[in-house]
């Protein structure tokens, strides 16, 4: 499976959001791409999150700052 960025999910799913809001409905297979990019950007969003966290925790305890 190809690996998009998050900037191509967003606009990947806006662009579904907006055909189905016109046609107020998808074709099955669009309804499951839709879905899958959303499920893909959430992963995507999680994984970014916890890189950040995990980079703050290295610099906290580097530092020796208390957390919290």
């Amino acid at each position: 499976m190809k690996k998009y960025s998050e900037e191509e999910l967003r606009e990947m799913i806006s662009n579904l959001r907006l055909v189905k809001g016109f046609a107020e409905n998808l074709t099955d297979e669009s309804e499951v791409d839709l879905t899958i990019y959303e499920l893909l950007l959430e992963n995507h969003l999680k994984n970014k999150y916890k890189e950040i966290d995990e980079w703050l925790d290295k610099l906290i305890n580097k530092n020796g700052i208390t957390k919290y």
